[in-house]
């Protein structure tokens, strides 16, 4: 199994989750209808983590379907980063949901039964480069205390796309002494596109 994959198993744990050379390269406008379109069926998403993925038909936006082509499991989306079977997801569907149209600023807090909430920001418009070409996405901030530390997973929306051209995750932990400890456990690129 792919980390790309386990990634995606992992926020359906409860923890959360594109194009070529030319598409969007200037800042994105909210999305005006309030739900990103999915990517065509068929339309396969290679990272640099060596993971691929293929869009599917059969969702409902703003959720996308995808089949991981290294082992076949099936995942639906929300923003190329938040899976329908996610607990906290489901729990907080509408509060997820209420981020769209995308805009810079927004933020939701997310209800955790039994653990302190989870939030989620749409952190900035950045013009990203990645080995498919210079994309413009949304960065989507996801932060979430765990333990001693706290989690910050950023994802790289693209509505050119319909998915995340980038994914990067970071935990931090501050010591008793004041010393603060990062560890990046994973993070991956959108290397290549190939649409039907």
């Amino acid at each position: 199994m792919t980390d790309r994959f386990i990634g995606f198993i992992l926020l359906g744990l409860g923890l959360a989750l594109g194009g070529g050379p030319g598409w969007a390269q200037t800042p994105p406008a909210p999305i005006a209808v309030g739900k990103p379109a999915c990517p065509s069926p068929g339309t396969i998403y290679t990272f640099t983590d060596s993971s691929s993925i293929q869009a599917l038909a059969g969702a409902t936006a703003p959720f996308c379907r995808f089949a991981n082509l290294n082992g076949g499991q099936q995942v639906d989306l929300m923003l190329g980063a938040f899976s329908a079977a996610s607990p906290i997801v489901q729990t907080n569907i509408d509060v997820l949901t209420s981020l769209l149209p995308l805009q810079v600023g927004k933020t939701v807090t997310l209800a955790r039964p039994g653990a302190s909430a989870a939030m989620v920001t749409v952190e900035k418009h950045e013009t990203v480069e990645v080995p498919v070409g210079t994309l413009a996405c949304y960065v989507l901030l996801w932060t979430e205390p765990s333990g001693q530390g706290r989690w910050e997973r950023r994802w790289w929306y693209c509505p050119s796309l319909g998915s995340a051209a980038k994914y990067n995750a970071s935990f931090e932990v501050v010591t008793p002494s004041g010393r603060t400890l990062s560890t990046n456990p994973a993070s991956w690129e959108l290397q290549s596109v190939q649409v039907p």
